[in-house]
């Protein structure tokens, strides 16, 4: 009976986590219809597998075998969540349907046998290998997916830094999970057979119930798994207040040792003002202006500030994490997504967008848009749409 009210609370708790991040998962970077329906199935096998326990009715019973069979479409799912988590997709592929013939073919051909009353051991040892093999193969394609495009993703811009590291840690979480699922499956189908019982993959499927209430509780107590955030955004609004707006682009000391003459004299007179240079180079950036003359050099940014060059070199060179070069693209970048919320893009272009904040043309706006704000400026326009349209 406790096992059975375990499999009820994960499946109702498993359906309200489903249906919050439904209300959210437009705008919500870590979500997509794939991971919906993999909570929504998983969580139904669990609440009517625990309902069994209070209901006498054979037939009730019989229909929910029958389900158990056809939840094995959990595992393309899987792959898909992952696939689509990569590259940021929001709806279904007709392609990706191909993913779920295997395991709606296996489920009918193993009602029709059922059915007809020819289910043997025999039968039993070439449809459950071809089952397991199934799902090696795409624990293999999860593994692959997120081993060559999130866990080796390394970027030098601070902003898309942690955005990363949300989804790698999410991604790494939800795979584990994921694989412990899978292997008490398998040991459980393997026991099964082994006992010469009816095989259906029930054994210690209380293990299953409290590893899926591990995830379900993390997506939970995670407002940044539940409901999303563009990270290089929430920066943006969460240090406006602050007098160091970029603090993660600056470093207060100098972590090498200065062999140059001349920068060992520049360091005596930069350190002294060093808060103050900082904060007139973000005064300045935050306006903008500047920023959108393509052709702007360290010179001109200096003469701007009424800063000596050598002075605000030595400042790039030693106390920020980026170069000015890179710097520029980042404060443009920052320009344009001020350009995409204010609604811009309704009566332009972003050909457009791109030379307003200061690039010579697209492709280099575009590349540098997706590597700072993880998305690119179509994506980022499209997800504030939607939030304005909620």
């Amino acid at each position: 009976m406790i096992t059975n009210l375990l499999f009820i609370i994960t499946g109702l708790i498993g359906l309200l986590t489903a249906l919050l991040i439904f209300r959210n998962y437009k705008s919500n970077r870590m979500m997509n219809l794939y991971m919906i329906l993999l909570i929504i199935i998983i969580s139904l096998r669990f609440f009517i597998g625990g309902l069994i326990y209070f209901n006498s009715d054979r037939t009730f019973s019989f229909n929910y075998l029958k389900y158990v069979n056809l939840s094995s479409v959990v595992i393309p799912l899987c792959y898909l969540y992952f696939k689509n988590l990569v590259n940021n997709k929001k709806k279904i592929c007709v392609k990706d349907l191909t993913h779920f013939v295997f395991p709606i073919f296996l489920y009918l051909a193993i009602i029709i046998v059922e059915s007809l009353s020819l289910l043997s051991m025999k039968l039993v040892f070439i449809i459950y290998p071809i089952f397991c093999s199934f799902t090696i193969i795409y624990f293999i394609l999860c593994f692959k997916v997120l081993k060559n495009n999130i866990w080796i993703n390394k970027v030098e811009i601070n902003v898309r830094q942690k955005q990363n590291q949300l989804i790698n840690s999410w991604a790494t979480y939800l795979f584990i999970a994921l694989f412990l699922l899978f292997i008490r499956l398998l040991v459980s189908i393997f026991l099964e057979i082994y006992n010469n019982s009816y095989v259906r993959g029930f054994s210690y499927l209380w293990i299953s119930a409290i590893v899926w209430l591990l995830v379900l509780f993390r997506i939970l107590i995670s407002p940044e798994i539940l409901y999303g955030y563009d990270v290089l955004n929430k920066k943006i609004n969460e240090n406006r207040g602050s007098s160091l707006i970029l603090k993660n682009v600056w470093k207060t000391s100098i972590d090498v040792k200065l062999s140059n003459n001349h920068h060992i004299i520049l360091k005596e007179k930069i350190e002294k003002n060093l808060l103050v240079y900082i904060q007139k180079i973000e005064k300045q950036s935050f306006r903008y202006e500047i920023f959108r003359n393509p052709k702007l050099t360290l010179p001109d940014f200096a003469n701007k500030l009424k800063i000596p060059k050598s002075h605000l070199s030595y400042l790039f060179k030693y106390h920020s994490t980026l170069s000015f070069s890179e710097y520029k693209k980042v404060i443009r970048i920052h320009d344009a997504i001020k350009h995409i919320e204010l609604d811009y893009l309704k009566s332009n272009t972003l050909d457009s967008l791109s030379k307003k904040v200061g690039f010579t043309s697209y492709n280099p706006f575009f590349t540098s848009f997706k590597e700072i704000s993880g998305v690119s400026p179509i994506e980022y326009y499209k997800t504030i749409q939607v939030a304005f349209d909620e």
